[in-house]
């Protein structure tokens, strides 16, 4: 996968994931030159409903998706 077909579909998994009301997301990026995770980190940068809980795992980056309430998200879905 190129780097721009990963960026596509980290962005579709990831509001896939808001959609369907998860708060919780780990993304295993794997552990090599880090061009994954720095790209990861720079995507959610530029969103205000992702934050990063956790980066000490070398492999991985646990991140909270701020979802509005269920009866909120159901007028988007």
């Amino acid at each position: 996968m190129r780097y721009e077909e990963a960026k596509n579909f980290f962005r579709a998994e990831l509001e896939k994931y808001f959609f369907r009301g998860f708060e919780l997301v780990e993304v295993v990026h794997g552990i090599g030159t880090y061009t994954l995770r720095n790209m990861i980190i720079d995507e959610i940068s530029n969103l205000d409903y992702v934050n990063i809980i956790d980066s000490h795992n070398p492999g991985s980056l646990l991140l909270e998706l701020l979802v509005p309430d269920k009866r909120t998200l159901r007028k988007f879905t």
